[in-house]
């Protein structure tokens, strides 16, 4: 096989772009990183006539079809260079001219990207000219094996001089341990998403921060890591995040706290190690999904408490006195596995939220912490600490807390993000009743919410979707919302937790009489079977900073569903009938 390097122009490879011909596989793919200095940088050197590194797509044309490709090397640069071409920054105080480039004008035109104001300063004629002319060097890689591409990511970034410890860990790294570390750590930090995404969507997944103000979709001061102090802004930019994920789930199946050092995180990693094999044959037993959700549930568990009974303050102000300082990485593993080990292992819930964390008022000046090394017993010590302060106001409950109302808070956050690129899959009501001074109920509300399930359900056989009643999806219903029951929600990607506990005090009743009314109007209504029993029986509650959001979960249909005799898909957010019969039959040949 020949593969030889071509010239691309940026007009070129912009038209690509907004043709959606340039994927992200985020199995292998690291999150967008690159400062807006970094991004003027390499401006720099393109205006300046400078080389720059080569970009590296592989071409899959059996699983991508025909002129798309998958970024190996070379994400971080074509984001910058396309995200100055659509007015994301400036480079010497000067944006790129939309005038200059027709193309990007009708993106702009089209919705996918705000232009500045006419009033800021633009480059020249020439400058927007050398730009889209400069030739990028693209080696185009031909391959279907999901081996080679691997393979390749790997070598390439194996000795990245800018990649962190753990990213060197996980670079190209393709088996159930590796994977389920970027998936749970992806969830934690809010960016999850689909495998393969559009290089256009990578903005909506990806960490901003204050300081940086790139608008990307997280916002890194609003993750759990950053918001509770366990983390630092740089930390969680350099993948500390990641690593703590993969201490914590060490931890787990090897049935032992991991001793903490570079070395024996690198031995999880490596072939030749006993201890590789023991962690893959554990997780294999154990099972991964399973895994995922016990941790995600310890995690929401922790970080609902604090959010709704810590008196506004983070878990760093509450471990260790004072709001200043690093993030706090030993007391969080500590409390994290007594936690587990109460909630998952002894199936506990907590009885007494405001006296454990009284339990853990400057837990942190009480524990053994070391910079380099803490051995297993060492750690041992430290969580039969934290699980002695706090084991009392643990009790047995049904439903558990692991698999009930506060565990299910991250994956709430989760939904709302994704709904951004995802948006067909999800619906979002405020309530039941109608946001007028009178609050009168919405006669024709379980109507449209029937439709909008069975809509949902045939946007294809594998089309898991959700809806969620408690939420509002514009700022101007969050708005009314405030005006009329004085309670504000928060906001979430564009989305709006306004939660039905204003509604249910509105009518007198309690959450559980209200869910149930709820509930009885579905069993009524004219949602087909056995969709109509699936998504009872999947429908959630959920506790979200002292908000209650009911959550339906539309299951995947092995045929169309029909409400009567009448079919409906969803186009975007909005639900439409399919009439006529081309458009019946395409929908019916979705479903095999």
């Amino acid at each position: 096989m020949t593969i030889t390097p071509r010239g691309m122009s940026i007009q070129e490879a912009y038209r690509l772009h907004r043709s959606n011909a340039f994927l992200v596989n985020r199995r292998y793919q690291r999150k967008l990183v690159w400062t807006v200095a970094e991004k003027q940088l390499l401006i720099s050197s393109i205006l300046e006539g400078y080389p720059i590194p080569l970009l590296l797509l592989a071409e899959r044309p059996e699983f991508h079809g025909p002129g798309r490709y998958e970024i190996l090397d070379g994400m971080q640069r074509f984001d910058a260079i396309f995200s100055f071409v659509e007015q994301r920054f400036a480079y010497e105080e000067a944006y790129f001219d939309l005038n200059e480039f027709a193309r990007a004008r009708q993106a702009a035109d089209e919705g996918c990207f705000t232009p500045v104001t006419a009033s800021d300063r633009v480059l020249t004629p020439k400058q927007c000219a050398d730009l889209l002319d400069y030739q990028l060097a693209v080696t185009v890689y031909p391959t279907s094996l999901d081996r080679q591409v691997t393979q390749v990511f790997s070598r390439i970034n194996a000795n990245g001089r800018q990649l962190s410890a753990q990213e060197k860990r996980q670079a190209g790294v393709v088996n159930p341990f590796a994977d389920l570390v970027r998936k749970l750590s992806s969830e934690l930090r809010g960016d999850v998403s689909r495998d393969i995404v559009l290089l256009a969507e990578m903005p909506h997944i990806s960490v901003d921060s204050s300081r940086e103000r790139q608008d990307y979709g997280v916002k890194a001061e609003e993750t759990l890591w950053c918001r509770q102090g366990i983390l630092s802004v740089k930390e969680l930019r350099e993948g500390e995040d990641e690593q703590m994920v993969v201490d914590l789930v060490a931890s787990v199946l090897l049935g032992a706290p991991l001793a903490a050092s570079r070395e024996k995180l690198d031995e999880l990693y490596d072939n030749a190690e006993p201890l590789h094999a023991q962690l893959l044959n554990t997780l294999s037993s154990y099972g991964a999904s399973r895994l995922d959700d016990e941790l995600k549930a310890t995690f929401s568990v922790i970080v609902e408490m604090v959010d709704s009974y810590g008196g506004g303050r983070s878990l760093r102000q509450i471990v260790r006195a004072g709001s200043g300082g690093s993030g706090i990485k030993t007391p969080f593993y500590t409390i994290f596995m007594a936690f587990f080990d109460l909630l998952v292992r002894q199936q506990r819930s907590p009885a007494d939220d405001t006296a454990i964390l009284a339990a853990l008022e400057g837990v942190s000046t009480r524990l053994t912490s070391a910079h380099h090394y803490a051995t297993t017993q060492e750690r041992n010590q430290n969580i039969n600490l934290v699980t002695g302060l706090i084991q009392n106001y643990f009790a047995a409950r049904v439903p558990p807390a692991l698999t009930h109302g506060p565990a299910l808070s991250l994956d709430f956050e989760n939904a709302l993000r994704r709904s951004r690129i995802e948006t067909p899959r999800y619906e979002f009501k405020q309530g039941l009743l109608r946001l007028s001074t009178e609050r009168e109920r919405d006669a024709s509300l379980i109507d449209r919410l029937v439709n909008t399930i069975t809509a949902i359900a045939n946007l294809g056989p594998n089309a898991e979707g959700y809806l969620f009643l408690g939420v509002a999806d514009t700022k101007q219903d969050a708005d009314r919302v405030e005006t009329i029951y004085g309670e504000t929600g928060a906001e979430i990607s564009g989305r709006y937790v306004v939660g039905i506990d204003r509604e249910a005090r509105h009518l007198g009743q309690s959450v559980e009489t209200y869910l149930a009314g709820f509930v009885s109007a579905l069993r009524r209504s004219g949602l087909p079977e056995p969709l109509k029993m699936q998504a009872l029986a999947a429908l959630d509650v959920v506790e979200y900073r002292g908000k209650t959001v009911i959550r339906i979960t539309v299951p995947r249909q092995k045929a169309v569903s029909f409400v009567g005799d009448r079919a409906f898909t969803r186009e975007g957010p909005a639900t439409v009938e399919v009439t006529g019969g081309p458009r019946l039959a395409a929908l019916v040949q979705l479903f095999p």
